[in-house]
């Protein structure tokens, strides 16, 4: 049996330049662990973004259709229709939206589909809250200037 590494705690691979400047920090968060999803709204409400929570696939796509969030973070777990699943749906909507993963699945396979179904960004549970919530200040602060000075660096 092969033995492989698990993936990291926290993994970036672009964070997509916003397609209009936001001017209310909105944040959907998809997780069927109600309790889990509370806390983070709290800690991200406390932050200064707009949170709204939904618990399945269907509803963070019906949801990010509607209301046009400029984060999405999607548990890869949930009934009606999975994280991988409500991330193509959503990145049809918008191309700009920051897509996260936040799953305690570990196996590398899942961060290389999660790269392929065009997720931004995997944080693994538990996560450090406070690196999540500096990533999304980051893409919410981004501005044409910034993303060109940050391709070229």
């Amino acid at each position: 049996m092969q033995r492989y590494q698990p993936v990291p705690s926290q993994a970036l691979w672009q964070i997509p330049l916003p397609a209009t400047h936001h001017e209310e920090p909105r944040v959907l968060i998809a997780d069927d662990d109600m309790e889990a999803t509370r806390a983070i709204c709290l800690a991200f409400e406390d932050a200064d973004f707009t949170v709204r929570a939904v618990h399945t696939g269907l509803d963070a796509v019906s949801l990010a259709r509607k209301w046009r969030p400029g984060v999405v973070l999607l548990d890869l777990m949930m009934p009606l229709g999975d994280g991988w699943e409500a991330a193509e749906a959503i990145r049809a909507i918008d191309l700009s939206m920051l897509l996260i993963a936040h799953t305690s699945c570990t196996d590398p396979g899942d961060l290389t589909r999660a790269q392929r179904t065009g997720f931004n960004g995997y944080f693994v549970k538990p996560t450090g809250i406070d690196g999540m919530i500096a990533v999304i200040r980051d893409y919410f602060s981004m501005r044409e200037g910034d993303y060109a000075s940050a391709r070229s660096g």
